[in-house]
């Protein structure tokens, strides 16, 4: 949308499903909002755009955190399907806009900005998703490539979340899907073109960012992690550093859950969530986040 959407709350009644009525903006229309203001940076580099569902203030939220190395990429992109497929599910999506790496202008992102961003979105989206229809209490947390990458970030290192003042706490599930940037050294040791200078740009001013940003690297017991899905496909070097995130994760009492998405490229991975026909990427990324979401509202 460019420029932000004007913030004009409609304070409907609606149903809460608890038998109370709330007030929430209940039109079902997409809004634009700001999650953080940075001095001299395009506003629409720190928003969200939320796609609500009508009628309802007690919607499940997903969360989507777009891929593009860092550099490129944007809250709108591969939307299409992704918008009518959760909200005929009767979940809210927020899709997240964060700084980029632009190498060689003022306001370019470098470390920490990526990872900080995202957690302040979700902290936004813990504070305000009600006012959208949201169920606070149910918020999965999910991306694509760097967006995946950004996600496992925020799972395995307590740090940018809690900056935001939120946790891993209040997420009930997560999905960080296909990235090689859950271990850098390996991939980086593998020569994969392209991948190594995108890292270098946007994370090498942290001394150490290939281990440091690196999931596979921070993965500890006592970590709390909720539930997560992972793809496994790509190079026989791609899928051994997925298959070890997934692992790792089961090794310190993470349940996760695994898609076997070999015969998909990278982008499909992504453009297939919702597609018609699809019967890789869409069945089971709606059969977890529908018992995530089950199993937080029988908990709550």
């Amino acid at each position: 949308m460019g420029a932000l959407a004007a913030l004009a709350a409609l304070a409907t009644g609606c149903g809460s499903g608890d038998g109370t009525t709330e007030a929430c903006d209940s039109s079902g229309e997409q809004r634009t909002v700001a999650y953080r203001e940075v001095a001299g940076v395009d506003p629409d580099l720190t928003s969200v755009d939320v796609h609500p569902v009508a009628g309802r203030c007690d919607a499940p939220v997903v969360i989507w955190v777009h891929g593009g190395g860092y550099e490129i990429g944007d809250k709108a992109q591969e939307m299409k399907y992704k918008v009518p497929l959760f909200n005929k599910a009767g979940w809210a999506l927020v899709s997240v806009n964060y700084r980029l790496t632009r190498p060689g202008t003022r306001h370019t992102a470098k470390y920490p900005d990526h990872y900080l961003d995202v957690a302040a979105a979700v902290a936004w989206v813990h504070e305000h998703i009600d006012e959208y229809g949201g169920d606070p209490g149910r918020v999965a947390l999910l991306g694509h490539s760097a967006g995946a990458d950004i996600v496992s970030n925020l799972l395995t290192n307590p740090t940018y979340l809690a900056e935001a003042g939120t946790s891993t706490d209040d997420l009930v599930c997560a999905g960080p899907l296909d990235s090689e940037g859950f271990d850098k050294v390996a991939a980086g040791a593998a020569d994969i073109k392209g991948l190594d200078q995108e890292w270098v740009a946007a994370l090498s001013n942290l001394p150490g960012y290939l281990e440091k940003t690196s999931a596979n690297h921070l993965i500890a017991p006592g970590l709390e992690i909720p539930p997560v899905l992972g793809i496994v496909r790509g190079s026989a070097q791609r899928r051994r550093i997925e298959t070890t995130f997934l692992d790792e994760l089961d090794a310190i009492g993470v349940s996760t859950t695994r898609i076997d998405a070999r015969s998909l490229t990278h982008h499909e991975v992504n453009a297939k969530i919702g597609a018609p026909g699809d019967t890789v990427m869409t069945p089971p990324v709606m059969g977890f986040l529908e018992r995530c979401f089950a199993e937080a509202g029988a908990a709550g």
